[in-house]
């Protein structure tokens, strides 16, 4: 269990994330302030700041069993998101800071009109209040281990924890508190990788010639990297990684406001495109890390089936339902059996460092379009910018509530997995992103690449590709008892779906005259 040094360590964490969060809030009087820090923020805490978003728990304690249970083929949708980064740079930065957006929703109302706005904000209610409810649960699972605390108590104090400091300071809190959470991100990662290798009595050179000798269930090498199959039922293959990833990370990152507000803080959009691609050069190294690490615990612990008698061990002790939840909490457990005083602490701080990094970019994302996108136009129009502060943390609170009960679903509800799908909350967390995003990202894209597409028919556009994507995912006796795909290509069909139906519409006049002068400011 932890000692007085793990509880400092962490304490020290706490206290840190306390004082940015009341500095920051200081002097804050419009939602403008709070949503977007007055578009004052520096490229680089940018680009920080979105690798700190999405690497969550889910990287954290997820990705080192993508390498520990298959291989590390994991790293070629790491190729594909760097892409993406470059895409979402060039085609939309420019477009939302063109259309003045608070939110990335906004600019659905300007190029389309009111019926495609909200419709975008919906399904942004619905996708993010899923994936971070994943992330959440994600996070509570390295808590239940290190201190022994009921998981719906770590729920609520993590989520209590985030939502605290982003009512003080809104999205400049955020931020600069993502240094901080980056750093610990990295640093954490690095001194449970240097541990490993250390407990290892070989080092580096037994685990490596270890891993690389051995194979996985399907018989390939423990440390494939490229995966040249072409069979699109696999999730983890080069073409799924340099298309389907491509895809729902222009998804993601694009059209999902949790990961585009901190992009739409800097003064200009050139600023804006420059954090995206820094993001971009920091994504791929990041996630070696984490498979590193878990190529290096599955040796320490034996292999396949020290993993599995571990994986048994931690389900019995936890009351889980399988050893096949007992998988996800491998990493954690081992931090805190394994690891010295002190350095333990640290890391499980950067475990709680990323759980809340993910979860306060979330609140502040879904409070921001609750203002904005809801409240201020159907709730409450007219009333002065104290009245809205006011409603934005209001709504911060209820967030990190309606998360938390989104957290407890996925705990009842998580699925196992496989090598061929991945594993664990990694796959559900991807996997609930590219049911929501990708058909929204279709629109985006019909916008500033065509002068087609209308309002109306833009509802029909992603009723399709949505509907699509949940037929492959839970009607599978319309494809012979299986989906025709994996998840990893959910993004290409459902925006290809979106689009090429919403482009057979044609605007309005008043929806052609929008467009002309979107035209006009780009010009």
């Amino acid at each position: 269990m932890l000692s007085w040094l793990d509880y400092a360590a962490l304490a020290a964490y706490l206290i840190a994330v306390a004082v940015n969060g009341f500095a920051a809030g200081r002097g804050q009087k419009t939602t403008q302030d709070y949503f977007l820090a007055k578009r004052s923020m520096p490229w680089w805490l940018a680009g920080i700041s979105i690798i700190a978003t999405e690497t969550s728990a889910l990287t954290f304690i997820g990705a080192p069993i993508q390498s520990l249970r298959g291989d590390w083929t994991y790293l070629q949708l790491a190729f594909g998101s760097a892409l993406a980064r470059l895409f979402v740079a060039g085609l939309l930065v420019g477009a939302f800071y063109r259309a003045g957006c608070t939110t990335v929703y906004d600019y659905l109302q300007t190029r389309f009109g009111r019926l495609t706005h909200d419709a975008g904000t919906a399904l942004f209610f619905v996708g993010r209040l899923l994936g971070s409810g994943v992330r959440l649960y994600a996070a509570a699972i390295a808590f239940v281990v290190a201190a022994g605390i009921d998981f719906h108590v770590a729920l609520v104090v993590i989520a209590a924890l985030a939502v605290g400091y982003v009512t003080m300071g809104g999205i400049r809190s955020v931020m600069w508190t993502d240094i901080l959470q980056a750093g610990l991100l990295v640093g954490g990662g690095a001194l449970a990788l240097i541990y490993l290798v250390l407990d290892t009595p070989g080092g580096v050179a037994e685990i490596v010639s270890g891993v690389g000798a051995a194979q996985t269930t399907s018989g390939t090498s423990k440390l494939r990297v490229l995966n040249l199959s072409l069979d699109p039922s696999e999730a983890y293959t080069l073409a799924a990684g340099l298309i389907g990833s491509t895809f729902l990370t222009m998804a993601t990152h694009g059209t999902d406001q949790d990961m585009m507000q901190r992009s739409l803080t800097p003064a200009t959009a050139a600023g804006g495109r420059r954090g995206l691609w820094l993001s971009a050069a920091l994504n791929l190294p990041i996630a070696m890390l984490f498979l590193a690490i878990g190529s290096a615990l599955w040796w320490r612990i034996g292999g396949d089936a020290g993993a599995l008698a571990l994986a048994t061990e931690i389900a019995t002790e936890n009351g889980l339902p399988s050893a096949e939840k007992g998988y996800d909490f491998l990493f954690p457990y081992y931090i805190v059996q394994n690891l010295p005083a002190g350095i333990r602490g640290l890391i499980l701080a950067g475990v709680l460092s990323v759980s809340m990094s993910s979860l306060d970019s979330a609140i502040a994302a879904l409070a921001a379009t609750g203002v904005k996108n809801v409240w201020q136009p159907y709730v409450a129009p007219g009333r002065d910018e104290t009245y809205y502060l006011r409603v934005s943390r209001a709504l911060s609170v209820f967030f990190g509530g309606l998360l938390v009960a989104v957290a407890l679903a996925v705990w009842w509800t998580e699925g196992a997995g496989s090598q061929s799908q991945g594993f664990g909350i990694l796959m559900l967390g991807l996997k609930v992103l590219s049911w929501i995003f990708p058909p929204l990202l279709g629109i985006y894209l019909l916008g500033v690449l065509t002068s087609r597409g209308s309002d109306a028919g833009n509802l029909i556009a992603l009723a399709a590709g949505i509907g699509t994507l949940l037929a492959v995912e839970f009607w599978t006796p319309l494809f012979g008892g299986k989906p025709p795909f994996a998840f990893t290509w959910n993004a290409m069909v459902g925006c290809g779906v979106s689009f090429g139906i919403g482009v057979l519409f044609t605007p309005s006049a008043d929806e052609s005259k929008q467009r002309s002068m979107e035209v006009s400011r780009a010009a």
